[in-house]
């Protein structure tokens, strides 16, 4: 029987955020190429890492947002893989899986994740 771990959410102001992101390194390269077709992604991505480590419990304590990587499948939906310090983090606290829903207008970003263990 699963069991929640943790829930997290954020909400962003878009124009902020995608001119702050794109000067760091908070995007994996898969990332980054989703960013170039849409540019408001940055935003949703960047509240849906938010959002997970929230989940988490911590924060980005122990990891940061490069070790989340946030993409979508064939149908559009947002998926999460968890990388170095994010996936250790997850493992100790018991999460097997990450479930995430990413809507933006176009002033803001949300994100709302439910962390999943067994």
């Amino acid at each position: 029987m699963s069991e929640i771990i943790g829930i997290g959410t954020d909400v962003i102001e878009i124009d902020r955020v995608i001119s702050y992101c794109e000067k760091n390194s908070y995007y994996t390269e898969a990332e980054r190429k989703i960013i170039e077709k849409r540019k408001n992604r940055a935003a949703t991505n960047f509240a849906g890492k938010e959002a997970v480590v929230k989940a988490f419990g911590t924060g980005f304590l122990n990891c940061m947002p490069g070790d989340i990587e946030i993409l979508r499948d064939d149908f559009g939906k947002p998926y999460v893989n968890l990388l170095g310090r994010a996936k250790k983090l997850a493992e100790d606290r018991g999460i097997v899986k990450i479930h995430i829903s990413l809507s933006d207008t176009d002033k803001i970003a949300t994100a709302f994740v439910v962390a999943e263990g067994e």
